[in-house]
């Protein structure tokens, strides 16, 4: 028989056995088992969590293999975002009758709580709802999974809280019924969901939570660790290098922690010392926002250069400079009382705010007391006592934020009713002392007083965003309880009949547009162009009273009602424009001090006011006043003035004309634009109608003298007027960087 037949038979022999047919059968089963039962179990886990979850759950496939189910890239919530994604999910068959854990393997969750992209809320209130049913006898299969979680992310942001986390890299497992941990990298957060780099923002290298479970729910409070964390409440406030723990105070074996103690440390900006450390024993309430417990925070003397990098510039020789800060915080509830001090030696600063050469080595202490309520948005302060050489100043009030909406005439909002009360105390003090205890550089022209008597004072402030109508400012400031023994010969001088010599800062020629200059005039007989004040025109005298200092003649110097009106006037605008400066505070800022805007000015400038109505009479601070200021760019006192203007002497000066000087105070360069147009706009005409009108009511003019003002037209003398009117107003532009048109219109119609 041919080879190739016996062949043939024998393959037929075998394919007709059953052995081997059964053979096949099984084999081909065990082929086809990882894709056939992979496929059906996908298919009845997607399903059935998208039921349980109420949003779509798929696999991009599913495997079988000896035991385990295993899904590959899995998507929960697609229509949504996705809200998780994993790479793949491996589950025990034997979840479905006793304990097994479930491997997580790469999630990424991004989770949206509130707002239009809320992925969250619904799945939550489904859960919710579910695990509120009856409750079994007999734990589930589900009751015993347990869950793996290998190199997640995870983002979450809360619209309803502005509160959005960050965590790069996420490990954990969570033993249902025993215990979970989560260790978390690379975590940053921020408050305020809109990403201002001003919100406050926190974060850490790594944050690892480790704690108890109750079925699936945690019980009591985690211990929590941090390395190398941060918190930013403020952009110019950075805490850095957090590390700590907090632990849940033991408890019967089994009893879930209600309390914990915490310890941390850390620096600021950065600093690689530990310059801080805050401990504390807390019992927060599960079912509300409540705390109980002590908070201690300690900032041990350190050096201002181990913090350099978040110095403000205005902090020289920082190495100099050591700090030493305290507070105690007791919580109850949602109160929360405190009790603090910082001391603070050989500070150096140098700040345009606070004065124009730099002040050393200062030495200074507050100690502060309070309370703040949360429930009632409110701050009492207790005491706050502030001590600067033998100076001792004491603050106490309180700060509510009530709710409602308060608007600006900007149209900018607060959404909520601020309510302030306060209460500023020096106790009786030496007035030799008090001077000495302003560091110098803060009053330069006030080195020269000595000074004899006691000084005290008690001021007080109520100031309801609600009710703006009852505003109160008022107190008592001893500075009567002093005398003067000497005074600077600079100030004695505003006393006699000498020439005074004066220096400001101009702006260039017209039409140049280089750097400002500077300009030297004379205030007193040796100048041409000083006016004595029995050759002023009364009509300036009384249009000045009229819009700068109606009570110039009854008061000392400043009237407590002028402060209380341009307070108010300047919460309502949402910024500080009005001063409340008399005519004798301007006199005092235009010949003896800058025009700067520092705290030094203001307070020698009130010293000075105080003095110099002593010991000048009225009617000499108007003579300096009106030779002395500014009517005009290069243009100082009403001599010059009233000549370039209007072609006259200052002894000529009509009412009309009078009004018109009056209405460019303050801001005389910009408001230059009229004599460049050579005509007022009518909102001008209007305001100078106003001024006269006002003039008249107060008795400074007579019936005959307004009738023939409100008939009259302004006209002015053109014949020192060198540029074109477009040169005269880009110059006006240019000295003043602003539309001097549109805003003189808009500061008529503010009058």
């Amino acid at each position: 028989m041919p080879p190739i037949v016996k062949h043939l038979r024998y393959l037929k022999a075998i394919l007709l056995d059953r052995r081997v047919w059964a053979l096949g059968i099984v084999a081909g089963a065990v082929a086809s088992y990882p894709m056939a039962l992979g496929a059906l179990g996908g298919h009845l886990v997607t399903s059935k969590a998208s039921a349980k979850l109420g949003v779509s759950v798929e696999a991009q496939r599913a495997s079988a293999g000896w035991g385990v189910l295993r899904l590959y890239g899995v998507v929960v919530g697609k229509d949504k975002g996705p809200l998780l994604t994993m790479d793949s999910l491996e589950i025990p068959f034997s979840a479905l009758w006793g304990r097994s854990v479930v491997v997580a393997d790469g999630p990424v969750a991004k989770l949206v709580r509130g707002g239009p992209g809320d992925n969250v809320s619904a799945i939550l209130g489904r859960l919710h709802g579910a695990s509120t049913g009856p409750a079994t006898v007999k734990a589930s299969a589900s009751s015993l999974l347990s869950l793996l979680v290998k190199g997640g992310s995870f983002q979450f942001t809360d619209n309803r809280r502005g509160l959005s986390v960050t965590v790069g890299v996420v490990d954990g497992s969570w033993e249902t019924g025993l215990r979970y941990h989560v260790e978390a990298r690379q975590v940053s957060g921020r408050f305020g969901t809109h990403g201002s780099e001003t919100s406050p923002a926190f974060g850490a290298d790594s944050v690892t939570l480790e704690g108890i479970l109750e079925s699936l729910r945690p019980v009591g409070w985690p211990e929590a660790s941090v390395r190398e964390g941060y918190v930013r409440p403020l952009a110019t406030l950075p805490l850095t290098g957090i590390s700590g723990a907090i632990r849940p105070v033991a408890t019967a074996k089994g009893s879930p922690a209600r309390a914990f103690d915490l310890f941390f440390s850390g620096s600021y900006g950065g600093a690689k010392r530990a310059l801080w450390t805050a401990t504390g024993h807390l019992r927060p309430s599960i079912d509300s926002r409540a705390v109980e417990g002590t908070l201690s925070l300690r900032a041990e003397r350190f050096s201002l250069d181990k913090i350099a990098e978040i110095l403000p510039a205005s902090v020289l020789e920082p190495e100099n400079t050591e700090i030493d800060a305290a507070i105690e915080a007791k919580l109850e509830g949602r109160r929360v009382s405190f009790s603090g001090k910082l001391d603070v030696s050989g500070l150096s600063l140098l700040h345009e705010k606070l004065a124009s050469e730099p002040i050393n080595d200062l030495t200074l202490g507050v100690q502060v007391d309070g309370t703040v309520d949360l429930d009632k948005r409110l701050l009492v302060l207790n005491q706050a006592q502030g001590r600067l050489g033998s100076l001792a100043v004491g603050l106490s009030g309180s700060l509510e934020l009530a709710q409602g909406t308060f608007r600006f005439k900007s149209g900018r909002e607060l959404h909520y009713l601020p309510k302030l009360e306060a209460q500023l105390r020096v106790p009786r003090i030496a007035c030799a002392k008090l001077l000495a205890s302003i560091p110098a550089p803060i009053v330069p022209h006030l080195g020269g007083f000595v000074l004899q008597g006691f000084f005290e004072a008690d001021l007080h402030t109520k100031i309801d965003f609600a009710n703006l109508d009852a505003l109160d400012l008022g107190g008592k400031v001893g500075i009567d309880g002093c005398q003067v023994v000497k005074a600077p010969a600079e100030v004695t001088a505003l006393a006699s009949e000498e020439s005074l010599v004066q220096t400001v800062e101009v702006p260039p020629e017209p039409p140049g547009a280089g750097n400002t200059g500077v300009m030297t005039f004379i205030v007193g007989p040796d100048s041409p162009d000083f006016v004595p004040f029995a050759k002023i025109s009364p009509h300036l005298i009384n249009a000045i009273m009229t819009t700068e200092d109606s009570g110039f003649f009854k008061h000392r110097g400043w009237v407590s009602a002028v402060f209380k009106t341009a307070l108010r006037r300047n919460i309502e605008n949402d910024g500080f424009r009005l001063g409340a400066s008399s005519i004798t505070m301007q006199m005092v800022k235009n010949l003896l001090l800058s025009k700067e805007k520092t705290l030094s000015r203001k307070l020698q400038e009130l010293f000075l006011v105080w003095y110099l109505e002593q010991i000048l009479p009225k009617e000499r601070i108007l003579e300096l006043y009106l030779n002395a200021i500014e009517f005009g760019p290069r243009l100082y006192g009403i001599g010059p003035a009233a000549r370039h203007y209007f072609g006259k002497s200052a002894s000529e000066i009509t009412p009309l004309e009078a009004a018109f000087f009056s209405s460019i105070l303050p801001s005389p360069k910009r408001r230059y634009v009229h004599y460049c147009h050579g005509a007022l706009s009518p909102a001008w005409e209007k305001y100078l109608r106003r001024i006269l009108t006002r003039m008249h009511e107060r008795g400074r003019l007579t019936e005959e003298e307004y009738a023939a003002a409100i008939a009259s037209t302004l006209t002015f003398d053109h014949s020192e007027m060198t540029l074109s009117e477009k040169q005269c107003l880009d110059w006006v532009h240019r000295i003043t960087a602003a539309k001097p048109e549109v805003e003189a219109e808009a500061d008529a119609d503010s009058q």
